[in-house]
């Protein structure tokens, strides 16, 4: 006679309170995971000089970009994020707009977040003059541009 024809009883009730606590455990990591799922979220990023016009002459403007998850069910306007170098040291912190024209990312869907962090006028171009100008332009190229990854840790949800 074996154990399930002894007892079968015991055996099915010792089994499902391994089954029941087997699926708490799961429903609390999942909750757990769930309620974070933007925290620490570690994406490639970068800064691009952009030129233009603007009213007074040439600008310059230093624009942080990058792709964005949205893992939650509802829509999301904006990130908050670290902005960190290739030694993992953090750069700055920064907010992002995110989505096309900035209407957001939808539930589920993958979109484009960007920043501008640094804009330097034409206005100031030619009131500094043309070699101070390009030794800020330089100066900024050097700091922005070594950004590498991005952490984002907070999300702006649409209304």
């Amino acid at each position: 006679m074996t154990i399930w024809q002894a007892k079968p009883n015991a055996f099915l009730s010792s089994l499902r309170g391994v089954a029941i606590v087997s699926m708490m455990a799961l429903l609390s990591f999942l909750s757990i995971s769930g309620a974070n799922s933007h925290d620490m979220d570690r994406v490639p990023c970068l800064v691009d000089v952009v030129f233009g016009d603007d009213a007074e002459g040439v600008s310059t403007t230093y624009v942080l970009r990058f792709q964005h998850k949205n893992n939650s069910r509802r829509n999301i306007e904006g990130v908050s994020v670290l902005v960190m170098d290739k030694e993992d040291q953090l750069i700055r912190t920064t907010d992002s707009t995110c989505g096309v024209l900035q209407k957001g990312i939808e539930a589920g869907d993958v979109g484009a977040c960007e920043k501008s962090l640094q804009v330097i006028t034409g206005k100031m171009a030619r009131t500094l003059g043309y070699d101070a100008w390009i030794r800020m332009i330089d100066d900024q190229r050097d700091q922005l541009t070594t950004a590498r990854h991005c952490e984002v840790v907070g999300v702006n949800y649409s209304e």
